[in-house]
């Protein structure tokens, strides 16, 4: 399993570097948006996928802060509303609930986001309905300090969920379901009490070292890096063990920096705004940040520019499906019994554009 790890992760390398030069003067900008609605449309991807195929074995688009759309360029991630996002194909959610008199509403930090678990509820459930051969994973976390509440987080979220007897899946000894088994459901990623049995640890999955977090954009200087850790996690994800989740928290940066700004590498947050330039030429650092785009080219000589993780991610999953092929094809011509999935997990993202979820759903094709 090792040696067979090692050598998709090399043979991947080399391919997606192959395409590195090409992908350095282009820019998917369709991958970032900062409008009501992304222009992607998958209400019912999941529909046609095996029943068979394990939570961990799936490509699952989400969104960080997913209701934070309110308070200014700091604590705003998300341009669609929740009915927006399910429709547009992502399925893990991430809802951040302050325990204020004995009910969940939500916040980003200190900020209200004008809705409530309830309200979320209430959406997630009608979208089901509509459409039962889909699935949501739903990271439930308190966010904040508790204000005028009597009990603990965990009563009040048992009060809450207890009004939705039917939404929930109810796991048993496993906790990696299968797909046909939380059709129609609500897979809760437990983010608030270790004890408790409801829904998967996420904790946990922390524990194990298949959700890290530690990519943090403190300035715009550490942009690259946290591109460089995502990249890292998409590549564990598609390497890695098929029946462990994954989670790549790395599009986002975290404690600092702007959310648009992480996402799409702009001078201000309108979908169509301009690069941000680093002030770096090729002439003078030729090798600095070769993933960002070579601009303004007079010969030579070029710009070099900002670029967010999501256009960043987008072209990468596209180089990485052409890349699988690729692999697939020379194994089997080699007699070589091992053919790699497409997995990378549940991928989280501030604005995401049509192009990135697109990318993101076609791994699982």
């Amino acid at each position: 399993m090792k040696f067979t790890a090692t050598l998709t992760a090399f043979a991947l390398a080399g391919l997606i570097a192959a395409n590195a030069e090409a992908a350095s003067t282009a820019i998917d900008r369709e991958a970032y948006s900062h409008d009501a609605d992304s222009g992607a449309h998958n209400p019912d991807w999941l529909t046609d996928l095996p029943d068979t195929l394990k939570l961990s074995q799936l490509s699952l688009p989400g969104t960080h802060d997913t209701m934070s759309l309110y308070g200014g360029d700091i604590p705003q991630t998300q341009s669609m509303d929740l009915r927006e996002q399910l429709e547009a194909g992502i399925r893990v959610l991430d809802i951040r609930c302050r325990h204020v008199n004995d009910n969940f509403l939500i916040y980003h930090g200190s900020v209200y986001q004008k809705a409530s678990f309830t309200g979320v509820l209430d959406i997630v459930q009608a979208f089901l309905a509509q459409h039962p051969g889909e699935t949501v994973v739903m990271r439930v976390k308190e966010e904040s300090t508790a204000i005028g509440s009597t009990r603990e987080f965990w009563q009040t979220y048992n009060a809450i969920a207890g009004k939705y007897p039917d939404l929930f899946w109810q796991p048993d000894a496993d906790f990696n379901p299968a797909l046909g088994s939380v059709r129609g459901k609500v897979v809760l990623l437990q983010n608030f009490a270790e004890w408790t049995r409801l829904g998967i640890n996420f904790k946990e999955l922390e524990r194990q070292g298949t959700a890290p977090d530690d990519c943090p954009l403190n300035t715009n200087w550490d942009l690259y890096s946290v591109w460089e850790k995502a990249k890292t996690q998409f590549m564990a994800a598609a390497s890695g063990d098929p029946d462990k989740i994954y989670i790549n928290r790395c599009l986002t940066g975290s404690t600092g920096g702007f959310p648009y700004f992480a996402a799409s590498g702009k001078s201000s947050p309108q979908t169509d705004a301009p690069q941000l330039m680093t002030g770096l030429t090729t002439l003078t650092n030729p090798n600095t940040y070769p993933d960002f785009p070579r601009v303004n080219c007079l010969g030579k000589l070029c710009s070099i520019a900002f670029l967010g993780t999501n256009p960043l991610s987008s072209q990468y999953l596209a180089n990485l499906r052409t890349s699988y092929a690729v692999l697939n094809q020379v194994y089997q011509s080699l007699n070589i019994n091992m053919r790699i999935s497409k997995r990378v997990g549940m991928v989280m993202m501030d604005f995401p554009g049509k192009s990135l979820i697109n990318n993101i759903i076609a791994m699982n094709k």
